[in-house]
């Protein structure tokens, strides 16, 4: 795996910061017609207050109803017609906008994201035809059991609240959002000190920079707004459960771990791999294989910006809920000092998912951008260099620290 080692994803790209605070990535690659164009808004549920839960995720969704430029429906028509995508997600830590086009689109790609970024209506009408489609949507997510799960999950593992509630917020705060309300929080996290700009792609770097900076040039100017860090503050472990018509269980179990900046990040990362990556891990083959508890487990280590989550998730019968938790706490407890043929085969399970997240322009622009909005760029550079250099010793250190300091936490949906 020494390619991969010496495999630099940072080659190529070109920073720059715009004289009106735009912080913008290009990374030109002319090995396809196609232009992948991301911006990325540090402004997510973690930066809301109770009372406006969800209001990020409805920004997101409002964007798209229109612009001072564009109407609603030429904004996704005019993508489709080339053959394009559109699309956003709302996340704890952020809220993230692309398009993807052919290369001849790229300068318009730019255009339409600066003008949603800085030019979007909030017509009243819009929002009262959208807030349904929203409120169903949080509907039909109380309908599903892996979604509800995650959610119960948060609720079991974090004290503060704003870690605790869900990214798309609940029937009763959406219900209450208003027009004055979208501007004001769009206007306080839309600005340019507060965004990213990802372009990757065939196009050439000086003209993307003029189309950038005539799409951008009239964006709010502003620094980041400060963000409260949040604390996973130290509390009994919480085992929830909640009842619904499911007809298999389905399991959460996990703990708190540092933001995904911490130097522990990637011995976490390399620790679930070991623990619930592939079919020959520890989980797959103790509870699935050997005791045939589960249908299915996993293992994953989850960063953000605060504080991050190691998370066990399992799918099972109903009988074997309950001998289910002690076995993975044998397991996570037993998660010392892995063999050097269980270490080597989840270095290159990393490397190479890793490395596929490098192959579209669309998976680059999402990966680095990612990282850029964080200033974790060098953090990505020494990424599979140090996921190399990570023996057994500093992993029990890892493990003892976050693991095995204090019992799990759970949540199981049941019927």
């Amino acid at each position: 795996m020494r390619f991969a080692l010496n495999f630099n994803p940072l080659q190529h790209v070109v920073l720059r910061t715009l004289p009106n605070g735009l912080r913008v990535l290009l990374k030109e690659d002319t090995a396809w017609p196609l232009v992948s164009v991301h911006a990325w808004v540090r402004a997510g549920s973690v930066d809301e207050q109770a009372s406006q839960a969800g209001i990020a995720h409805v920004i997101e969704h409002m964007v798209f109803k229109g612009t001072s430029r564009t109407p609603a429906v030429e904004i996704s028509r005019w993508v489709e017609n080339l053959g394009g995508s559109i699309n956003a997600e709302t996340a704890r830590d952020y809220t993230h906008y692309y398009i993807d086009v052919p290369g001849a689109g790229a300068r318009k790609a730019v255009q339409l994201l600066g003008e949603m970024l800085h030019q979007a209506l909030f017509d009243p009408r819009e929002w009262e035809r959208e807030r349904p489609v929203i409120l169903e949507e949080i509907k039909r997510r109380n309908d599903d059991p892996e979604s509800l799960l995650w959610d119960l999950f948060n609720e079991a593992l974090f004290e503060e609240d704003r870690l605790r509630r869900p990214v798309i917020g609940s029937v009763e705060t959406v219900s209450a959002v208003t027009r004055e309300g979208l501007w004001a929080f769009y206007r306080e996290f839309y600005s340019t000190g507060n965004c990213f700009l990802v372009v990757t792609g065939n196009f050439k770097t000086r003209q993307m920079l003029d189309w950038i900076h005539a799409a951008f040039d009239a964006m709010p100017r502003g620094q980041a707004p400060r963000r409260k860090p949040a604390s996973a503050d130290s509390h009994a472990p919480r085992h929830l459960a909640l009842k619904k018509p499911v007809k298999q269980a389905y399991v959460a179990m996990g703990f708190p771990t540092p933001p995904s900046s911490h130097p522990d990040h990637e011995a976490l990362d390399l620790l679930a791999a070991v623990l619930g990556e592939g079919r020959s891990s520890r989980l797959v083959q103790a509870l699935r294989e050997k005791k045939k508890l589960v249908w299915s487990v996993s293992a994953a280590n989850y960063g953000h910006d605060g504080p991050g989550i190691f998370s066990i998730f399992a799918e099972c019968p109903f009988p074997k809920r309950r001998p289910l938790r002690p076995a993975v706490e044998r397991l996570v407890n037993a998660l010392r000092r892995p063999a050097r043929s269980e270490l080597a085969r989840a270095k290159n399970m990393i490397r190479n998912a890793w490395l596929q997240g490098f192959e579209s322009y669309h998976q680059q622009a999402s990966t680095l951008g990612l990282y850029a909005l964080d200033g974790q760029l060098d953090r990505l550079k020494a990424y599979l260099p140090r996921i190399s250099a990570l023996g057994p010793d500093e992993l029990a250190e890892v493990a003892e620290r976050y693991l095995h300091a204090r019992p799990l936490s759970s949540a199981v949906i049941e019927a």
